[in-house]
C-alpha cells in the first residue's frame, strides 16, 4: 500500500504545525499539504487529490461548510475528518453531516498530540488497513461460521423502483435478491418474535443513519435503541439532523421513560445507555454513570446489549455497524448465545470495519448485510415474524 496523502486545512499555526507532526510521523501518511483558509483548501483539493482532509470547520475566506457544499457540487470525492470547537458550533454538527463528511471530531482548548494521535492518525489508519482475515469471495466457507455473506459490490445494486414499494416508505436502493436469501436464512432459525432491536455504532455512524433511518415507515412495529459513539455536545443535533428526514420518531433517550414502538432512542453522548423491566412488566430506559471508568467508550454498546440479553432474553434483535475498535463483541456474543437474532454491516459498505469484523472474527453474527439491505431486512423480516 502507498502513502496516505492527507492535507491539512487550520488557520491556526500552533494546531496545523501540531498535526503535520503527529501525523508525518507514521510511516503511513503523507502530508502533501498545509493550507489556512478554505479557497486554497479547496484549490489543493482540487489539483493535489489527497485521499483525507483534515480540517477546521472555521477557516477564513471560505469556510467548511461552504468549502464541504462545493465539493459536493463538483462531485470531488475525499475523505473529510472536521475538527471544531464547541464554543463556536453547538449546531455545526446537524449542518455538515448531510455534506458526506467522515467524522466530526470535537476540538478541545487544549489540543495536544495525543489528543491527535487517538482522535486523528487512529481513524485515518483504521480505514486504510488492509483486511487480510476476512475474505469475500466465492471460497469463503460462511457455512462454517453460520453467516450470510453479501458477495456482490456495492456497485452491482439494482436501484429499487419506488413506484412498487409503500408509499409511506422512503425507499433507498437494496439488492432484492440478497434481502431475500437474508430472510430465507433467517426464517430457517428458530428465532422468537423479538421485542425490540439494538444498534452499535461509531465512525461513519451519522452517515450510515442518514441513509437507513429514512427508510423506516413511521409505524415501524418494534422500538429501536442506538448507542451511537458521539461527544455529548453533539448527540442532540446529531437527533434532530435525522428527524429532519425521517418519518419514524427519532427522540434523545431520558431515565426511566417506557420504550414504545415507532420510536427510535438514541442515547445521549455522555450516558451509557441501557434497558430494565419494571415491576408491572414494561421496559424502561435507565443510565450507567461509569464512575469508575470501567467503560473504553461512551455511550458503551456492550452495556447496552448485556442489559437486553439480561432483561428480553431471546426477544431481540442486535446490529453492529460502522465503527472503530471492538465495542459490542462482548454483549452480542451474550444475545448470540441466547439465540437473539444479530447482523453486522458489511466491509463494502462501512466506513470503519473495525467493530463489525470483530463480531464477525469472533463468530457471533447469523447475518452479515449491507448498509443499504439492512432497513428493508427488518421491514420485511418483521412482517413475517409479528
Amino acid at each position: 500500500m502507498g502513502a496516505v496523502k492527507v492535507l491539512i486545512a487550520e488557520n491556526s499555526k500552533m494546531i496545523s504545525s501540531m498535526l503535520n507532526d503527529v501525523l508525518s510521523s507514521h510511516y503511513r501518511i503523507d502530508v502533501i499539504c498545509i493550507v489556512n483558509n478554505g479557497i486554497d483548501a479547496y484549490k489543493s483539493i482540487v489539483s493535489m487529490k489527497p485521499d483525507f482532509v483534515v480540517m477546521n470547520i472555521d477557516l477564513p475566506l471560505m469556510g467548511g461548510k461552504e468549502l464541504l457544499k462545493l465539493l459536493n457540487k463538483d462531485d470531488i470525492k475525499v475523505n473529510v475528518l472536521i475538527m471544531s470547537s464547541l464554543a463556536q458550533n453547538k449546531d455545526s454538527y446537524s449542518k455538515i453531516s448531510s455534506l458526506g463528511i467522515l467524522d466530526f471530531v470535537y476540538k478541545p482548548r487544549n489540543i495536544s498530540p495525543d489528543f491527535i494521535k487517538e482522535n486523528i492518525l487512529s481513524k485515518i489508519l483504521e480505514i486504510t488497513k488492509t483486511d487480510t482475515n476476512i475474505k469475500y469471495d466465492s471460497d469463503y466457507n460462511s457455512a462454517n461460521i453460520n453467516l450470510y455473506i453479501n458477495k456482490e459490490s456495492s456497485e452491482e445494486y439494482k436501484k429499487a423502483d419506488i413506484d412498487k414499494f409503500d408509499e409511506h416508505i422512503r425507499v433507498i436502493p437494496f439488492n432484492q435478491k440478497e434481502v431475500a436469501a437474508a430472510l430465507s436464512k433467517s426464517f430457517r432459525k428458530d428465532f422468537k418474535a423479538p421485542l425490540l432491536i439494538a444498534i452499535g455504532i461509531s465512525t461513519g455512524g451519522p452517515r450510515a443513519l442518514r441513509i437507513m433511518l429514512p427508510s423506516f415507515p413511521k409505524d415501524f412495529p418494534l422500538p429501536i435503541l442506538i448507542s451511537q459513539h458521539i461527544p455529548k455536545e453533539f448527540s442532540s443535533s446529531l437527533i434532530s439532523s435525522l428527524q429532519d428526514i425521517s418519518k419514524i420518531k427519532i427522540k434523545e433517550a431520558s431515565v426511566d421513560e417506557e420504550i414504545f414502538p415507532s420510536i427510535v432512542y438514541i442515547s445521549p453522548g455522555n450516558k451509557n445507555m441501557g434497558v430494565y423491566m419494571d415491576s408491572a412488566g414494561r421496559l424502561r430506559i435507565k443510565f450507567y454513570p461509569d464512575t469508575e471508568k470501567k467503560f473504553i467508550y461512551t455511550p458503551c454498546i456492550d452495556y447496552l446489549f448485556s442489559t437486553i440479553d439480561d432483561v428480553v432474553k431471546d426477544k431481540a434483535i442486535a446490529i453492529i455497524m460502522t465503527g472503530m475498535g471492538n465495542d459490542g463483541t462482548l454483549g452480542m456474543s451474550r444475545l448470540y448465545n441466547n439465540n437473539n437474532l444479530t447482523i453486522a454491516q458489511d466491509k463494502a459498505s462501512s466506513t470503519v470495519f473495525g467493530m463489525p469484523r470483530s463480531v464477525i472474527e469472533n463468530k457471533v453474527v447469523h447475518l452479515v448485510l449491507s448498509l443499504y439491505d439492512i432497513a428493508e431486512f427488518l421491514i420485511q423480516y418483521l412482517r413475517g415474524k409479528l
